[in-house]
């Protein structure tokens, strides 16, 4: 049991400084003054039921500098219940120039998820690039102009974007925050060491000619979420890792709400879970698969402390190997996002953690999930 738990802490030793030279990787390309955007990009916005933060994102994609002629943003609505889609329509008729609604066409009315409304605003677009985002989240002004700068420099088939967590300042909103940071941040570290893993659909961009090149969302578009991973596993399979970067650029962070209760933040995991099981790369699922074995003999030995005096040395020594590692790799990442890195916070997040890779871990297999008002079967 000692031999296995060294090579535990080894493995977690060596995963923590891929992480760490990962994310010192990822270059960083800073707008240059004289560089003027000349490239259309179709910005697709699938919503539904966000009648309290739909204004918000509006105005934000409103004011972007971009060249107002380059840049269109898709409204594609799918049949919110709660106002929604009148809030749409008006700011659609009040800058037809910058706004256009998209219906869901019948010909991808059967997939899950956002992909059938993206594909269907594709399909009613013709700008060379393609940047997504959700309708819960704040942008900056120079939001799609950092994206579209990133992806001339490297010339990448896809640009994975930074997105932090925002909300008010309580102790279950900094452990999301922490937690989300966690995500973003491997997913960008992974790019940086040219094995991509995750990213966020709230803030990707990607080329039509990449995303026609292998057949769009074909072959997963019965999975409710994944528009965004399987998209980048299915280029770096077709292109090579080469094709994906990370705009490592703060004017490029999108922000997005925590969740408000137990319930909603237990449904999102739970359909972020869902779909690692249908990951067509070995590696993305040996990571997880890694992750999940760790965090299971850390409580193991956690619990068998109590009772083995041997079995407490083998806590402390996993304990310790994943408080150090995650403590310095994650400040650095909550840097990055401007976020509120506390080591109370930290502590607390770090103790829960492996109880809830093992829940989620669990649940990814197992039951449905709600999510915007619909019942979801795990596939």
């Amino acid at each position: 049991m000692a031999i296995y738990i060294g090579i535990c802490c080894l493995l977690y030793i060596l995963f923590g400084v891929c992480l760490l030279i990962g994310w010192q990787r990822i270059q960083e390309y800073d707008i240059d003054p004289s560089y003027m955007p000349d490239t259309s990009v179709a910005v697709i916005l699938p919503v539904r039921n966000e009648i309290d933060k739909i204004e918000s994102v509006l105005h934000d994609l409103l004011i972007q500098e971009y060249p107002q002629e380059l840049f269109t943003v898709y409204l594609v609505d799918d049949a919110s219940t709660d106002g929604t889609t009148q809030v749409l329509q008006n700011w659609a008729m009040r800058y037809p120039d910058r706004f256009r609604m998209v219906c869901i066409q019948p010909a991808y009315a059967g997939w899950k998820g956002k992909k059938k409304q993206i594909a269907s605003a594709l399909a009613q677009s013709a700008s060379a690039l393609i940047l997504t985002t959700d309708a819960d989240c704040r942008h900056l002004p120079a939001w799609i102009k950092t994206m579209v700068y990133t992806q001339l420099k490297t010339q990448a088939s896809f640009v994975s974007g930074p997105v932090r967590m925002q909300g008010e300042y309580t102790f279950w909103n900094k452990f999301q925050w922490i937690e989300f940071a966690s995500l973003v941040g491997s997913g960008a570290s992974a790019i940086g060491l040219q094995v991509p893993l995750m990213c966020n659909g709230a803030n990707i961009l990607y080329t039509r000619e990449a995303y026609n090149a292998v057949g769009g969302f074909e072959g997963n578009t019965a999975v409710a979420s994944g528009d965004d991973e399987f998209l980048m596993h299915k280029l770096v399979a077709a292109r090579g890792a080469g094709s994906v970067v990370f705009c490592k650029q703060q004017h490029a962070v999108v922000s997005t709400g925590s969740a408000t209760s137990w319930q909603e933040f237990r449904n999102q995991r739970k359909r972020w879970a869902s779909k690692w099981e249908h990951y067509a790369l070995w590696y993305v699922q040996a990571v997880a698969i890694w992750i999940f074995v760790f965090h299971f003999t850390l409580l193991v030995c956690s619990a068998l402390a109590l009772i083995f005096v041997t079995a407490w040395y083998w806590a402390v020594a996993m304990w310790a190997t994943k408080i150090i590692f995650d403590y310095f790799y994650l400040k650095s990442v909550a840097r990055f996002l401007s976020i509120d890195f506390k080591k109370s916070t930290f502590m607390y997040a770090v103790l829960i953690y492996p109880a809830y890779v093992i829940y989620f871990g669990l649940m990814a297999r197992f039951g449905t999930y709600t999510w915007k008002e619909r019942i979801e079967k795990h596939s």
